[in-house]
């Protein structure tokens, strides 16, 4: 009974084994399958290259305005809603006018009284002037009628001013639309007690109307590419909200000076554009790439295929018998490919990765 027990454990465990060896055998594979499952590679071909900086931003209305009033009072009425589109002058918002009207006929009495005032001064003075003249009135009557007059005179002017900054005042509480454009943004309500804007307050944000259809993307550029790039540039611009679709803009704004975005001085630039579709709006975000050169039909490949020492660029070229170490001449790239001058033909094949032959070497 032992004898069998011991028989079949030694079956089992041979068995085991022939398993294991024979599983290691297919998961280790000889030195070709090796290359070929480890080094992905890439193929060498024809293509048009278009060499771009790159940059990511916000896209803005090229004219933007906050609407605020120059008086503090109470609104009445809000005659628009966001998304109208409005004219220059255009009526937006009316405040409470009562308390300035009755300002403008206290105003207005004020100055009639002074005027009445100054023509009975002048017709005394006259009447003095003409006396003094004849010496019926001594020197002192007549220069009192002659002050009288011209006291006279100020306070009209005063009562004048007075009732002209009242009316100004008045025409205040219809707040217009300082230029054309789409109503973005509402911040007040009916019966909101606001505060005008004053060189003490900056005043209540009443509303914000945007021309749409010219919009800029800011955009910050690496100092090491600002210098490629010029006013006037076409450049070219794509948004995440809105697949499969590009837009052509200029550069119109390249920073003189450069600002600090972490540890990377950068210049911002302003790449204005017209608006050819309306989901393109204030706000979204947006990829813009500058064209800096372009090569047509010239043989490229991936650029992680290409590998720089000591200032040279090569590839690990596939040949019939393994991998060759094979010097290039790039040329211009794209986010993905890049040219090569001289060094392979279309069709070639490279390893993306050093082969396994030439990682001890190289490291």
């Amino acid at each position: 009974m032992n004898t069998m027990k011991r028989s079949t454990i030694i079956i089992f465990v041979s068995v085991l084994i022939v398993a294991v060896t024979y599983g290691l055998i297919q998961v280790v594979p000889d030195g070709n399958a090796r290359d070929s499952g480890v080094v992905q590679t890439d193929i060498a071909a024809l293509r048009d290259l278009k060499s771009v900086v790159p940059a990511t931003g916000e896209v803005l209305p090229l004219l933007s305005s906050i609407v605020k009033s120059e008086i503090s009072g109470r609104i009445t009425r809000i005659l628009v809603e966001e998304g109208d589109s409005v004219r220059r002058d255009e009526v937006l918002v009316e405040l409470d006018r009562i308390s300035l009207q009755t300002r403008v006929r206290e105003a207005e009495r004020s100055f009639e009284a002074d005027r009445l005032r100054l023509e009975r001064s002048k017709r005394n003075y006259e009447r003095l002037k003409e006396l003094h003249t004849k010496k019926f009135v001594g020197e002192k009557e007549f220069l009192d009628a002659k002050t009288d007059f011209k006291l006279s005179e100020l306070n009209l002017e005063i009562a004048q001013a007075r009732l002209e900054d009242a009316e100004e005042d008045l025409s205040k509480t219809v707040i217009t639309a300082p230029h054309e454009g789409i109503l973005t943004l509402i911040n007040v309500t009916d019966g909101q007690v606001i505060s005008g804007a004053t060189s003490v307050s900056n005043g209540t944000d009443l509303l914000t109307i945007a021309q749409l259809s010219e919009l800029y993307m800011e955009a910050k550029i690496n100092e090491v590419d600002v210098e490629r790039l010029f006013v006037g540039q076409s450049a070219y611009l794509r948004f995440d909200a809105i697949p499969d679709f590009e837009v052509e803009g200029r550069i119109d704004v390249i920073a003189p000076s450069a600002r600090r975005d972490g540890n990377v001085r950068v210049f911002p630039i302003e790449v204005v554009f017209e608006v050819s579709d309306n989901r393109v709006r204030p706000g979204i975000s947006a990829t813009v790439e500058v064209p800096i050169a372009s090569v047509e039909g010239v043989v490229s490949v991936l650029i992680s295929g290409v590998f720089t020492e000591e200032q040279s660029s090569h590839v690990y070229l596939k040949t019939a018998t393994g991998w060759k170490k094979q010097k290039v001449e790039v040329g211009i790239n794209d986010l993905q490919h890049v040219e090569i001058k001289n060094g392979l033909d279309a069709e070639d094949v490279i390893a993306l990765s050093r082969p396994p032959e030439f990682r001890n070497n190289d490291e």
